[in-house]
C-alpha cells in the first residue's frame, strides 16, 4: 500500500527543493488554490524539513546522492518532477566549483537516471546567465548559450544532459526572482529593507535582466505542466531592467525616498555577470495565450504591496 495516499487518477508531481524560494511558492499556491490544481497531487522533497504545509507528503532527498535519489524517486514514481534544488549563489559557485558542479550538474544527472527508469517528465529550472550578455536585444530560446561564469556553466551542462537524454522534459530559464520570503532576502526585498531603514545604497546600472515575480513564475510552471509544454521556454518577467531601474521602481511603488539610491557603473564581484541577459518571453506569452499573464515588475511589486 502506498503510504502517501495518492489518487491514481491525478498527476503526481514531485517538487525537489520544496523549501526553496520557488519550490515553497509552488506548494503555497497549491494550498491557496485547490481548484486549478484538482488534477495534481504534490509530493515535497528537500534536504531539510522546515516545511509548512502538512497536507503535502514530505521526503528527505539529497539530489547529490545517486542511490538515494534513484531509490526514492523510483519508489514514489511521480509523473512529473520539478527540479528547483540548486546552488544559486553565483559568487559561491565561483569560490567552490566542486560543490557547485556536484549540486548543479551531478544532481540533475542523478534525477535524469531516475526519470529514465520510471518514464517521468522533468521540469528543470535554469537561468538567463547561460548567455554571455553581448547580444544587442533580447535572447530567444533559439540563441546559442555561451556561459561566462562557473554557475552558468553548471546550469548549461545540466540543460545539455537533460536535452541529450530520452526523457520528456521542460527547461525553464528564469531570472532575478523576487517576492516576499521569510527565509532570506532577494534583490527586491533587500532594496525595500534598506529603503525602509533609510539607508543609502549603491546600485549598478550595467546589469540588465528580467525581474521575475516568484508567485507568477510558480503559476506559469504549473500552467506549463497542465498544458504539457516541453522543450525550452524563457519563463521570466515581462520587462528587462537594470538593477538601478528595479530599485527605483521599488521606491516608487512602496513610496520610499528615491534619493537613497545611488547609481554606480559596476560592482567588483567574484563571478563575472552578463551585462545584458534580457530574455525574450514571446514564446511563453503565445503559449499561455489569455490563460495567464506574464507579469511586469510594476504588476509584481503591486501584488507584493497588496500582500504586505
Amino acid at each position: 500500500k502506498n503510504s502517501t495516499k495518492i489518487d491514481r487518477n491525478k498527476n503526481k508531481i514531485l517538487i525537489l527543493g520544496a523549501n526553496g524560494f520557488l519550490g515553497s511558492n509552488i506548494i503555497q499556491l497549491r494550498s491557496e488554490n485547490k481548484v486549478i490544481f484538482k488534477d495534481f497531487s504534490f509530493i515535497a522533497a528537500n534536504l531539510h524539513n522546515n516545511y509548512i504545509d502538512k497536507a503535502v507528503p514530505f521526503y528527505h532527498i539529497d539530489i547529490t546522492h545517486q542511490e538515494d535519489v534513484y531509490n526514492k524517486i523510483v519508489n514514489l514514481s511521480p509523473d512529473i518532477i520539478v527540479l528547483t534544488a540548486a546552488l544559486t549563489n553565483v559568487d559561491q559557485n565561483e569560490k567552490d566549483k566542486r560543490l557547485a558542479t556536484k549540486i548543479n550538474v551531478e544532481g540533475p544527472k542523478n534525477v535524469v537516471k531516475a526519470c529514465e527508469q520510471i518514464d517521468s517528465k522533468l521540469i528543470f529550472m535554469s537561468t538567463d546567465f547561460v548567455f554571455d550578455g553581448e547580444k544587442k536585444g533580447y535572447y530567444t530560446e533559439d540563441d546559442i548559450p555561451n556561459p561566462i561564469s562557473h554557475y552558468a556553466k553548471t546550469k548549461l551542462d545540466a540543460e545539455l544532459a537533460i536535452k541529450n537524454s530520452d526523457i520528456d522534459h521542460l527547461i525553464c530559464r528564469t531570472a532575478v526572482l523576487y517576492g516576499w520570503n521569510n527565509e532570506k532576502l532577494n534583490f527586491v526585498t533587500w532594496v525595500l529593507k534598506k529603503l525602509h531603514d533609510k539607508e543609502r545604497i549603491n546600485i549598478v546600472t550595467d546589469q540588465i535582466n528580467n525581474p521575475t515575480y516568484v508567485r507568477n513564475l510558480a503559476e506559469i510552471i504549473l500552467k506549463l505542466i497542465e498544458k504539457k509544454a516541453s522543450g525550452i521556454y524563457h519563463t521570466a518577467g515581462d520587462d528587462a531592467l537594470s538593477r538601478y531601474e528595479i530599485a527605483i521602481k521599488c521606491a516608487e511603488v512602496f513610496e520610499h525616498d528615491k534619493n537613497l539610491i545611488n547609481p554606480i557603473e559596476s560592482l567588483k564581484q567574484v563571478a563575472i555577470r552578463p551585462k545584458n541577459a534580457s530574455l525574450n518571453v514571446t514564446k511563453l506569452k503565445e503559449f499561455l495565450g489569455s490563460e495567464l499573464k506574464c507579469l511586469s515588475l510594476l504588476e509584481g511589486l503591486n501584488d507584493m504591496k497588496n500582500r504586505r
